[in-house]
């Protein structure tokens, strides 16, 4: 049997960045592609991160590609694409961003890459792809099996019993920039303690995020009947306006919660917070 076409579905995070460079050096089998799906609306820390990976990377001999897939902060609020805004009866809208702008892209790229139509039949062969995913140890209920035959998912830093502190410490211990975990600037997955850090560390990206939110306020899958909720937030707790949410004493209350073990992120899918 030949081997499965080894693909890094690489979020640009802490856990994925890291699966790249133990590939790159050898530690692990190397990935025929790592591939890194752009929503145009990351952190500047993030963009600083996949260039110098890729740019790393590709000097060791490895294949990186750059997948521009749209801009969120325009598109974040479109039907069948949205973002999973939170609603006034408390529960966040059906997360589709996720799907749209990150797992279709990969995998019709992907598929082109074995000689397929990025999407119609025929498909590739049962297990023709092993796809690595960037879950550890703090976060193992996250591994979920592909939703697609050809493709079968593969955790690595779960099978070496990594944490995201034994992530962070392995970059440090080498001299190596350490990621900070990829999300949508606007991300209404987000915690209080995230929005805090980047309203005191970047507050130009805050402000990008209070606009987004305060610009969709008003849902528009509502006046399409495409959603019964009429005000959407990206602010999880309270349901407020960005600007006004009280995240001094929300993030407080977290570090208190979250003092003894790290808060999951809230996709469970493994292409972004990774």
């Amino acid at each position: 049997m030949s081997e499965p076409y080894r693909v890094l579905s690489w979020g640009g995070g802490l856990q994925s960045t890291l699966l790249g460079e133990l590939s790159a050096q050898g530690e692990l089998d190397r990935v025929d592609l790592i591939v890194h799906a752009d929503p145009g609306w990351e952190r500047a820390r993030t963009y600083e991160i996949v260039d110098f990976y890729s740019a790393r990377w590709r000097k060791m001999g490895m294949r990186v590609e750059i997948l521009k897939t749209g801009n969120i902060e325009v598109q974040g609020a479109d039907e069948h694409v949205h973002m999973p805004f939170w609603t006034e009866d408390g529960g966040p809208l059906l997360r589709q961003c996720t799907r749209e702008f990150k797992i279709r892209p990969i995998r019709r790229f992907t598929r082109e890459q074995l000689g397929y139509h990025p999407s119609d039949a025929p498909h590739p062969p049962v297990g023709a792809v092993e796809s690595w995913l960037g879950f550890t140890t703090d976060e193992w209920t996250r591994a979920k099996p592909s939703s697609v035959k050809y493709i079968v998912n593969r955790w690595p830093l779960l099978e070496m019993y990594f944490d995201r502190d034994m992530c962070k410490q392995w970059f440090k211990d080498h001299d190596l920039p350490v990621p900070i975990k990829s999300a949508c600037i606007g991300c209404p997955y987000r915690r209080a303690m995230e929005w805090l850090e980047m309203r005191q560390q970047n507050p130009e990206e805050f402000e990008a995020a209070c606009q987004f939110d305060d610009h969709n306020r008003k849902n528009p899958l509502a006046e399409r009947g495409a959603s019964t909720a009429d005000a959407l937030y990206i602010y999880r707790e309270d349901r407020v306006p960005l600007r006004e949410a009280p995240i001094d004493r929300d993030g407080e209350i977290e570090r208190r919660k979250f003092r003894f073990y790290q808060p999951m992120f809230g996709c469970d899918t493994g292409f972004c917070g990774t």
